[in-house]
């Protein structure tokens, strides 16, 4: 364990640091030390037309992915399914219903003062309660400083006093945590609705920590391919509620945006 994950809490070994971002903004990705860079925005606004997504219908997005995770080559977590499910859904909860925080960062106060309120809240069910706080303890991992380490520190004290309830070992859940990020990333990228391409690794293997590449694509109006395929039906679609720019939130315009993952080589 390096002195740089004991500093953090001591609870996930070798968690590797970023600096602050600067403008402009940059979200990161630490597992492949990937930055995305991100516009001074209000939340997921659209890049290509006047459309807000809600941190909220993110989250759907991301535990749909989720709920429909493993197949022969890719193994479910050894969990409690659909609290893992729950978990990835909720990851972003704090944010509320119709947030109004920059995605990336904005104000590191506001940015905290909200995380505060996922680092405090207990779920129920002990699974989707640790998997949502990996969520955010991987996110405050990108940067050093006195505030984000206290809360790594309250986290990691959370999760030791869930996990005997989880039914679940911590190396599980940290190898869980890596189909939560992928998820979240597709999630993420989607929400801005501009074609991107990028690959992440998770592991595919239940208790191996050799990681797997996983390519996805987002294109033009919602489709979203992936290679290789870690899910386990043959493809499918859903739908995310977005609202017109023009009076967010005070004056909602609802919008549905329809997205469909398939394989990168189907027709």
């Amino acid at each position: 364990m390096s002195a740089d994950s004991r500093a953090a809490g001591g609870l996930l070994p070798e968690v590797r640091r970023l600096k602050a971002p600067t403008p402009p903004m940059l979200y990161c990705t630490h597992r492949l030390g990937r930055c995305r860079r991100v516009s001074r925005r209000p939340v997921f606004r659209s890049k290509t037309r006047p459309v807000i997504i809600p941190q909220y219908e993110h989250g759907r997005v991301a535990g749909t992915l989720a709920s429909l995770w493993g197949n022969a080559q890719f193994d479910r977590p050894a969990l409690d399914f659909p609290a893992f499910v729950q978990g990835v859904a909720f990851h972003d909860w704090h944010y509320g219903v119709l947030d109004t925080v920059a995605v990336g960062g904005g104000d590191p106060a506001a940015w905290l003062s909200i995380v505060r309120k996922g680092v405090a809240h207990r779920f129920d069910a002990p699974v989707t309660d640790i998997v949502a706080k990996l969520h955010i303890r991987r996110l405050l991992t990108m940067k050093e400083s006195p505030e984000y380490g206290e809360l790594v520190e309250e986290i990691d004290a959370r999760i030791r006093d869930r996990l005997p309830a989880s039914g679940a070992s911590l190396e599980q859940l940290q190898w869980a945590d890596r189909i939560t990020e992928f998820c979240d990333d597709v999630a993420f990228d989607f929400c801005f609705e501009q074609p991107v391409r990028r690959t992440v690794g998770v592991h595919g293997r239940a208790y191996s920590n050799e990681s797997t590449p996983l390519s996805y694509e987002i294109q033009a109006g919602g489709m979203i391919r992936v290679e290789p395929w870690p899910f386990s039906v043959e493809s499918f679609s859903g739908l995310a509620v977005g609202y017109e720019e023009v009076g967010y939130p005070e004056a909602l315009v609802p919008l549905l945006i329809p997205f469909s993952v398939q394989r990168a080589s189907a027709d």
